[in-house]
């Protein structure tokens, strides 16, 4: 595609997303003879007809659905340069933000940066994504995602990080565990339970794994949930034990039947970091997120 046709993205892409060329000429504020021609000139550059009339409006060919994720990204990217180099007023803005965020943040700092938002910057809405990758560059260069929220690390990445919270890690059991009656736990009856974890999904692990400490490659998992606060029913109804944050274990812990012990070993705490790409860096909308973050983060019991 050369350069003068740039331009045809923008048509394809609301063609597709709007399965209608009347809706798509609306949505671009251009005529549907002009979003026609625009179409015409596409299927001559692709070789394919790319969309086939039906009962109400048009539906993509395969081809069109391969190359919409591509077109999509490239037209988003572009505009979102152009609102970096706009003033951003979180008064009025309507902006989404995206983040992708591990479970402890979910409940520690998501809910507090929600209130936030409503005081300062009310038209602001959040879309709040599991971290179902681990390819944290990619997702963030394709701007899947404008933040990611995940344990703080010292891999070597191209990304821009900021710890923002540490949190504290327990141990926790049932009241009533047959076994666990003292105040504290050794690393000998830590191995001896059964164990509910938090996964990483798109490993198969676990999210503290024998990378970190090598106790933790010596547990017996029975159950590997989605979240910390899906760990906590099956802790309170079977004699598994499980590590939970403090963030975590202090607001939904209630009634449930479950006590916390102090780490038997290795670090009692561990930090949570936001990483973003650095070409969002200079971005007033991306920058001003950033700032709501680590205002809230600093207030955040630890």
């Amino acid at each position: 595609m050369k350069n003068t046709e740039l331009n045809l993205i923008p048509v394809f892409v609301a063609i597709y997303e709007e399965q209608s060329l009347s809706g798509a000429a609306s949505r671009l504020g251009i005529s549907q003879p002009a979003v026609s021609k625009a179409l015409k000139r596409l299927r001559e550059i692709y070789d394919d007809s790319l969309f086939h009339r039906n009962a109400s409006g048009v539906e993509p060919t395969t081809f069109a659905n391969d190359v919409y994720p591509a077109l999509a990204t490239s037209l988003k990217n572009f505009n979102s340069t152009l609102e970096a180099s706009r003033d951003f007023n979180p008064k009025t803005s309507t902006k989404t933000f995206s983040i992708a965020s591990v479970s402890a943040a979910n409940c520690a700092a998501i809910p507090e940066l929600l209130v936030r938002l409503a005081k300062i910057a009310p038209k602001i809405s959040l879309e709040v994504h599991p971290l179902f990758t681990e390819d944290h560059e990619s997702d963030l260069r394709l701007q899947r995602y404008d933040l990611v929220i995940d344990r703080s690390r010292k891999e070597i990445t191209t990304l821009k990080s900021q710890e923002i919270f540490k949190d504290k890690l327990y141990v926790v059991a049932a009241k009533d565990h047959p076994r666990l009656t003292g105040d504290c736990l050794t690393t000998e009856q830590y191995l001896a339970e059964q164990h509910v974890v938090m996964a990483r999904w798109h490993t198969r692990k676990s999210f503290f794994d024998e990378t970190d400490l090598p106790e933790f490659g010596k547990r017996k998992i029975i159950y590997r949930a989605a979240g910390e606060v899906d760990m906590l029913p099956v802790i309170s109804r079977t004699e598994a034990i499980g590590m939970v944050t403090h963030s975590t274990y202090s607001q939904f812990s209630l009634g449930l039947g479950v006590k916390a012990f102090p780490m038997p070993f290795g670090p009692s705490e561990y930090g949570l970091s936001m990483l973003w790409h650095p070409s969002r860096n200079s971005d007033s909308a991306h920058q001003w997120l950033r700032q709501q973050i680590v205002k809230i983060a600093s207030k955040l019991p630890q």
